[in-house]
């Protein structure tokens, strides 16, 4: 629909949302949400998508993250109410709302998505590797990493650092399940290396999983394993940005504001 009524708009809404068909609609909308916190954002023009899941995105013209959201699980309502079209997200549990209001709606399509592909994650060790170095207590507390990619004669080692114990850490990083030649790598390594007087080298494999049959290798070896995921890297490393990104918006907002010459 291209710039219809709003109760044209609210009767098409509410089939939609009752088949659970997913709606994207560009429209002239305030915005304000309750529950932990609390917010409110004036007049725009805005992309809001409701999913058949009961999730709502609204996104502005500008950056790739919405500006308000809610998960899926939420309950939508909606009703005509003094010239505007109110649409209300309500997610139970914990209970919060997201209320939208428009006065006037540019576009409005319903459909269904088919999609039953497999998402397959295409990485690198190397973000593994950054999420190791922007959190250590990935692999354990009190893990302090001194070197990465530290060169010795048979190659580089991944991460090298320092335990709470003082003790020397050697870690092999693997993005798959880490098989008998990670283990060969990492003992190689452990050869160019000494730990500081009174203390031990720990070598240690970071992988998703061990592969099948290698365990035993490792526990004679006195190989130890942590497990981390891909996911679970990307995930620390997107929380690292948002969080730099939270104290750069908080250093700047303490920057006075000078007045530019005319």
């Amino acid at each position: 629909m291209v710039s219809p009524k709003l109760d044209e708009a609210r009767s098409e809404l509410v089939k939609a949302l009752e088949a659970r068909m997913m709606v994207a609609m560009v429209a002239n909308c305030t915005v304000s949400y309750s529950g932990r916190t609390g917010s409110d954002m004036g007049e725009g023009e805005r992309l809001v998508i409701l999913k058949g899941d009961g999730c709502v995105l609204v996104h502005r013209g500008r950056d790739y993250q919405p500006v308000n959201w809610q998960p899926s699980g939420c309950v939508f309502q909606t009703r005509i109410e003094r010239g505007r079209l109110v649409v209300k997200a309500v997610r139970p549990s914990p209970l919060e709302t997201l209320t939208i209001e428009m006065d006037r709606i540019e576009f409005l399509s319903a459909f269904r998505l088919r999609d039953d592909a497999q998402f397959i994650l295409h990485s690198s060790e190397e973000e593994m590797q950054k999420a190791i170095l922007a959190e250590p207590d990935l692999i354990e507390q009190g893990l302090r990493v001194i070197d990465f990619e530290k060169k010795v004669a048979p190659g580089f080692v991944d991460v090298y650092g320092i335990d709470s114990q003082g003790n020397t850490v050697v870690i092999e990083i693997k993005k798959g399940p880490a098989g008998a030649a990670a283990v060969k790598q990492l003992v190689e390594y452990l050869k160019y290396l000494s730990p500081t007087e009174g203390k031990k080298l720990r070598p240690i494999i970071v992988a998703p999983s061990l592969a099948k049959g290698v365990l035993p290798t490792v526990e004679k070896m006195k190989i130890e394993f942590k497990p981390l995921t891909l996911q679970k890297s990307l995930e620390t490393l997107q929380k690292r940005v948002k969080s730099d990104q939270k104290a750069l918006k908080g250093w700047l907002g303490e920057i006075p504001e000078t007045s530019n010459p005319q």
